[in-house]
């Protein structure tokens, strides 16, 4: 078969071509053009298998599938999709997408509501032990407490001043709702003194004030105080607040058989409800705790 070099791009083509199949370009006259339908019939006829044809969208003609242009007016041509090796288009066991998909929105919620759920009893779980356990350390304190240190009764006082024999210092450790007045003094250079029976180890005291809201009110409030017992190095100084609400701890760590408290400053007394102040210093009750 006969080959033609087109001029435009130098492409190698059929000599049968009237354009350049690579570029378009007309090839021009070509000899023995009029002798070629002859040449054609003379030539046996064989069988021949059917090629798919490309038809020109501007003539019509249908052209060859390996070329680009049209063979009779140069148009370029246009192939089908499928014939550039397209693949077909994956079918949904093929796509993992699909999988992965369907494990975001099921399997992972089902998870997240199975860990909430263990996650839930076991908090609960703990909950329970650790109430347990705090229970357990409360009541093996409270016994230890009980046991060993324990509420330790003076058997005398004395105090600088008395508002009058109802009003006495016994008041202080009697465990009643009774309190220790001063004689009108506002708390100045008053002196409370505790002895006991015998030396005892005194850990720690509570103070409290008028438990009465009223009386709490209108009375003088001891706030510095200076405690001081048998042994020579001991000395504590404490301010004490101004309520009534709950019970002041004051640590004390001293071996001794007298504990003194003197009252350095006080709270005034106020008016209330038009009812003056009273000028008294009150205290309800001071309680020692420790072992011996």
């Amino acid at each position: 078969m006969e080959k033609l070099v087109c001029k435009a791009c130098q492409a190698v083509v059929d000599s049968q071509l009237e354009f350049c199949s690579s570029c378009g370009e007309w090839l021009g006259l070509r000899l023995g053009d009029v002798g070629v339908s002859q040449t054609r019939q003379e030539l046996p006829k064989e069988k021949r298998t059917r090629i798919p044809q490309l038809k020109c969208s501007n003539c019509k003609t249908l052209n060859p599938p390996s070329i680009k242009y049209c063979n009779d007016c140069g148009q370029l041509l246009i192939k089908p999709l499928s014939s550039y090796g397209a693949t077909s288009l994956p079918t949904r066991k093929e796509v993992p997408g699909i999988r992965a998909v369907f494990f975001l929105a099921v399997v992972i919620p089902l998870i997240a509501a199975a860990s909430y759920y263990y996650n839930q009893n076991i908090a609960e779980e703990v909950i329970e032990e650790v109430q347990i356990v705090q229970q357990s350390t409360t009541t093996s304190t409270s016994t230890t407490v009980k046991s060993n240190l324990q509420i330790q009764f003076p058997f005398s006082c004395s105090s600088s001043s008395t508002y009058g024999e109802g009003w006495t210092c016994e008041n202080l450790y009697d465990r009643e709702p009774t309190s220790w007045q001063d004689k009108g003094l506002e708390c100045q250079d008053a002196t409370l003194e505790f002895l006991f029976a015998k030396e005892i180890y005194i850990e720690f005291l509570t103070f409290e004030n008028l438990d009465d809201t009223k009386s709490f009110t209108r009375n003088f409030k001891a706030r510095d105080i200076l405690i001081t017992s048998d042994e020579s190095e001991f000395s504590l100084e404490k301010e004490l607040e101004n309520q009534n609400s709950s019970t002041q701890w004051i640590d004390l760590n001293t071996t001794t058989s007298k504990i003194t408290i003197q009252i350095l400053s006080a709270f005034p007394g106020e008016e209330l409800n038009g009812a003056p102040a009273f000028t008294e210093c009150a205290i309800q009750e001071i309680t020692f705790y420790g072992r011996g």
